[in-house]
């Protein structure tokens, strides 16, 4: 009647341990999966990183072009304005002198020739100092405008390029679960070995009730 109680012990030690292992086994594999479905959701986010500021680049680049062309545009224009406002100052130049030539023909001789043409110098004169001075202006207005358009030009491009000045980089790579299961059998073992101590207590005191 008493082997079947040291049986039970020994099965129940048995089952003990290997349940210890099985889940201790059962644990680690969960975290290993775990670790590699981590690691690909990672790689998948690396990949979707790197792609979008890929396309970034792309667009920033375009915008470049576009704000280079923008502001060469407005320099052509600034240009253009410029050389048609010296262009309208020769032309007048050229008329106002040679419509005094043609006075000159119809003045003759005299002192009152010499006052009418000197009057008409005068007003040539005034006429030509105007004229410089509305050159300068329209110079400096030019160099005014040329100005804004480089800061303008500069600031569209810092923000064109903010979005893209720093790589994106890889998360942190998950931390890699421990696989050791030393001390799973060493728990194992400490099972067995208590059920053994179990087991040979029992079966001395079996012994010395005679009941073996």
């Amino acid at each position: 009647m008493c082997e079947p109680t040291l049986l039970l012990t020994a099965a129940s030690t048995g089952l003990s341990a290997a349940g210890g292992l099985a889940s201790a086994s059962a644990q680690k594999t969960a975290s290993v999966n775990n670790y590699k479905r981590q690691l690909k959701i990672r790689e998948i986010e690396w990949d979707r990183s790197r792609a979008m500021y890929g396309q970034k680049v792309s667009e920033a680049n375009e915008q470049l072009d576009e704000n280079f062309m923008a502001a060469s545009r407005g320099f052509a224009a600034e240009q253009t304005q410029l050389n048609d406002l010296y262009n309208q100052a020769s032309v007048s130049l050229q008329n106002d002198f040679v419509k005094i030539a043609e006075k000159s023909k119809y003045y003759g001789s005299g002192k009152t020739a010499d006052r009418l043409a000197a009057r008409d110098m005068a007003a040539f004169g005034r006429s030509q100092a105007l004229l410089a001075s509305n050159l300068v202006r329209a110079g400096e207005s030019y160099d005014n405008d040329v100005a804004n358009i480089r800061q303008q030009l500069k600031s569209a491009n810092r923000k064109t390029v903010a979005p893209v000045m720093f790589k994106p980089i890889p998360g942190l790579p998950p931390v890699k679960p421990n696989t050791d299961m030393t001390a799973a059998n060493l728990g194992a073992l400490g099972t067995i070995a208590g059920g053994a101590s179990d087991m040979y207590g029992q079966y001395k005191q079996l012994k010395e009730d005679g009941d073996i």
